[in-house]
């Protein structure tokens, strides 16, 4: 079945539904109405405000005012003399991305063009603040590009070989698991955050690629409990069929920290059987496995816990439903499910672009896909909104919540690695799509690899970053950079240092 919003015309109407509901989800105070209308240049433009008033480069921003008009293409906005991007207008209010480079904040409209144009300086100036900086937390390679696989402190750990993906134990916040795709029988690492020692777990696997981790019930009641984690779930991408593409690795409780996987090579069993898997998550409301095939496209549905309860405990078809198919086969797809479980990001790898899927509860099951983000097979970098914007093979995505959208409908950026842009980026709920970091350094040379520390955006680089995890707690990113053979770190400075002022919207 194909995906039925991929056709043509159907695609475009779903983005922008969202960027019009972003700005009636954010583009009006309580003061003040917000109907659309056309620019009229025989009344005043105005600005009257403008939200947040301070924050870093690249950063979304709604300005108010009046007599805007709609049409993009009929306007400019300037922020300290250099362009902004102007995501949408509905004539009070329009949604915009902050320039980079830093500036003296001085914000100018101009709308409409010749004799009708009007131009506009807000009485504010908008406040850059210093953003977050990219260092190295373990790990890397020498000069002539060698380096050695090995256990040990961060100082001395040598380096990563495709750092692809990285999962925090729900249990233990000081553990950090990486998988290393690209590979037969590749060892699960761990990454001991408290003691900065780097392991080897005695799991091998081929061709790993994300880790997710079971909800267990009650043996009383058979009610999930709560934060109650204690089995990883491993998905493995095999050519063949009748191989597993699924491993669930139970927790030794007995044993300590880090070993308590330490025998997992004998221990490991089959989850599920069939042809390469990329991606798996489990739903944070039914704990149902949701999980992707490379060969033919499929997302399917399986209830392994059927199974596990079995006494001859293995794979059972008769648990698994397909749901749908997405356009064409042999697409690597992950897939990350919300927070709350209300939808799902599938992440096309080597076609560069994002669907969304969304969550019936009733039938407890995700429905047909619509694309968000990006254009199928146009791999590229711009910044924008829906379809405008163009990825490079995007891979492991984080929803992290951002407290500007405290009290509504949906409070997550989803922030994901791009390994042919070398960069993260951000997600808006309302499908916009800006560079978070890497690809800095411009004056340096051509490139946008490389591998600098520093301010995410003015200096940092990357080279072919593929795995991301988040710490709510330390506002801290980490990031598998696999060309560089390291782990990097993104620590959110501004977000634990300022308390920024949450406006009542509509």
């Amino acid at each position: 079945m194909k995906c039925k919003t991929m056709r043509h015309g159907i695609v475009g109407s779903h983005w922008i539904l969202m960027v019009v509901l972003a700005l009636c989800y954010i583009g009006c105070k309580d003061d003040e109405t917000n109907e659309s209308f056309s620019y009229d240049p025989n009344k005043p433009v105005e600005i009257t405000g403008f939200t947040p008033e301070e924050g870093t480069g690249n950063a979304t921003i709604v300005i108010y005012g009046k007599n805007f008009g709609t049409d993009v293409s009929a306007m400019k906005l300037k922020i300290g003399g250099k362009d902004a991007i102007v995501v949408n207008s509905l004539g009070n209010s329009m949604f915009a991305i902050v320039p980079e480079d830093k500036n003296d904040g001085t914000m100018e409209l101009t709308v409409g063009a010749g004799e009708q144009a009007q131009t506009v300086v807000a009485e504010k100036k908008f406040i850059y603040t210093e953003g977050a900086s990219v260092a190295t937390l373990c790990g890397g390679k020498d000069e002539d590009g060698k380096f050695e696989v090995k256990e040990g402190p961060f100082n001395d750990c040598g380096g990563f070989d495709n750092p692809s993906w990285l999962s925090f134990d729900p249990a233990h916040k000081n553990i950090l698991y990486m998988l290393q795709d690209e590979g037969a029988q590749r060892p699960l690492r761990i990454i001991d955050l408290e003691k900065e020692y780097v392991y080897t777990a005695p799991i091998r696997m081929d061709r790993p690629r994300t880790i997710t981790w079971a909800q267990i019930r009650d043996p009383q009641t058979g009610e999930l409990i709560p934060n109650a984690i204690d089995t990883m779930i491993i998905a493995c991408d095999r050519t063949a069929d009748n191989h597993a593409n699924h491993w669930y690795l139970p927790r030794m409780k007995d044993k300590e920290l880090p070993k308590q996987f330490e025998d997992g090579g004998n221990r490991k069993k089959r989850l599920a059987e069939g042809r390469g898997c990329n991606g798996s998550a489990i739903h944070p409301q039914n704990g149902a496995l949701y999980y992707t095939s490379f060969a033919r496209g499929e997302v399917f549905r399986y209830d392994y816990r059927l199974g596990l309860a079995r006494e001859d405990a293995k794979f059972f078809p008769e648990y698994r439903k397909r749901l749908f198919t997405i356009q064409d086969n042999n697409w690597e797809i992950n897939i990350v499910i919300h927070p709350t479980g209300r939808y799902a990001y599938l992440v096309v790898i080597n076609q560069h672009y994002i669907l969304r899927t969304d969550y019936d509860p009733n039938k407890q099951e995700f429905t047909d896909p619509y694309l968000f983000c990006g254009a199928v097979g146009q791999g590229s970098w711009v910044d924008g909104a829906g379809t405008n914007a163009r990825l490079g093979r995007p891979y492991q995505g984080v929803f992290v919540k951002n407290k500007d959208y405290a009290g509504q409908t949906d409070e997550y950026d989803f922030y994901f690695t791009e390994a042919d842009n070398h960069c993260i980026r951000k997600l808006t709920p309302f499908g916009v799509v800006s560079t978070f970091a890497g690809r800095g350094s411009t004056s340096l040379n051509g490139e946008a690899k490389g591998y600098i520390d520093g301010p995410i955006r003015e200096k940092a680089r990357f080279q072919t970053p593929r795995g991301l995890a988040y710490d709510e707690e330390s506002k801290t990113f980490y990031i598998g950079d696999v060309s560089n053979k390291c782990i990097r770190t993104i620590v959110m400075k501004e977000w634990q240092d300022t308390d920024v002022k949450n406006e009542k919207i509509m």
